[in-house]
């Protein structure tokens, strides 16, 4: 996958600035960080004040963190691009029969969102396909810098 002028990937030592932005041709903007821990792909990432990423959870998201989704895997320690805005081709985690088109919320599997009302809710994100299955799966959604609607 490529973002704008950069190769989505990651590296082990810094090739921009913690924090740097980026839209891409297709208008998603895009934040540099370096992971706190092990991201899955397509994983809901919560981003600290230092751009430090970590898997979403209602802990994060309560906190007032940043909000996006990693479109490639990182080990602990890793830099790269996460995507926090955008409409086209973004992918993401969501838990089993995840409607589309509705409120998502925290789950307790960390990087995993859902329409079941019982966590941290976050503004600003949508599934643009349901998830049928009766397990986490992977679905394209839309992208309007999230946030825990706390905030």
């Amino acid at each position: 996958m490529t973002i704008g002028p950069y190769i989505a990937g990651t590296t082990t030592d810094a090739k921009f600035g913690l924090g740097d932005k980026h839209v891409d041709h297709l208008g998603r903007t895009w934040v540099y960080v370096q992971a706190a821990e092990a991201l899955t792909q397509y994983d809901f990432v919560g981003i600290d004040e230092d751009y430090a990423a970590s898997q979403l959870t209602a802990t994060e998201a309560g906190d007032g963190w940043f909000i996006g989704v990693a479109q490639v895997a990182f080990s602990a320690d890793e830099y790269g691009w996460i995507v926090c805005q955008g409409a086209n081709g973004i992918t993401a985690r969501v838990a089993a029969s995840c409607a589309a088109d509705v409120a998502l919320y925290t789950t307790a599997t960390a990087g995993v969102v859902d329409d079941a009302t019982t966590t941290t809710k976050i503004d600003g994100v949508v599934a643009v396909a349901a998830n049928t299955t009766t397990s986490v799966a992977n679905v394209e959604v839309l992208l309007t810098f999230p946030k825990s609607s706390g905030f």
